[in-house]
């Protein structure tokens, strides 16, 4: 099964400063994890969508996410919630060129980004398995 990569952006409002932005971060960053992403890891400067806020060569609030086309659904359900969580909270998606704005998302809005996203990635047909088919 191939793994798709996807950008996340995290800003935790106009009030917020760079701590709360990293925490926020280091927030949705562990429940990620724990929802099935294969890996979270903070960004660099040159390795991120254009428009995010860089400091000390960590793109601030910025994570490239890695996970299997299965998880994808229960990822975005949970940048959803998170973002829902607090006041002024929001998250962009940036996958294969497109960017969403995960804050608000109605759940038809959320439906169609999903398989969309399984369309493009093309999940495994019944009977192969995830090695392949080996």
């Amino acid at each position: 099964m191939t793994c798709a990569k996807i950008h996340v952006i995290v800003d935790t409002g106009p009030k917020s400063d760079d701590q709360e932005r990293a925490e926020g971060a280091a927030q949705l960053r562990n429940l990620l994890l724990q929802q099935g992403a294969e890996e979270v890891r903070l960004q660099r400067d040159g390795d991120v969508p254009t428009g995010t806020k860089a400091g000390d060569g960590i793109v601030l609030g910025a994570m490239l996410v890695t996970l299997a086309p299965h998880a994808f659904s229960a990822v975005v359900s949970t940048i959803q919630a998170w973002s829902a969580r607090a006041s002024g909270r929001s998250v962009e998606i940036v996958e294969g060129g497109r960017s969403l704005t995960a804050s608000g998302l109605s759940e038809q809005e959320q439906r169609e980004l999903i398989e969309d996203f399984r369309r493009r990635t093309g999940p495994p047909e019944d009977g192969e398995t995830s090695n392949g088919g080996a």
